[in-house]
């Protein structure tokens, strides 16, 4: 991924959004109990950002 910097994004306490070039840090969180959804998101990284960055929360808590 960009610059080799893993970058994931959380739905929720238990769901992460991943890229699947990530295998090592999904099959750890997996293993940890989380839920990751596999992305090729390899497009987006070429901008110089992944998940956090191209993404807008519609409501963030405090």
């Amino acid at each position: 991924m960009y610059e080799g910097c893993s970058n994931i994004f959380s739905i929720n306490k238990k769901t992460i959004v991943s890229d699947t070039t990530f295998t090592r840090l999904n099959e750890e969180l997996e293993r940890l109990n989380f839920l990751i959804e596999k992305v090729n998101y390899r497009e987006i990284s070429k901008f110089g950002g992944l998940f956090r960055c191209s993404t807008l929360p519609l409501e963030r808590k405090s």
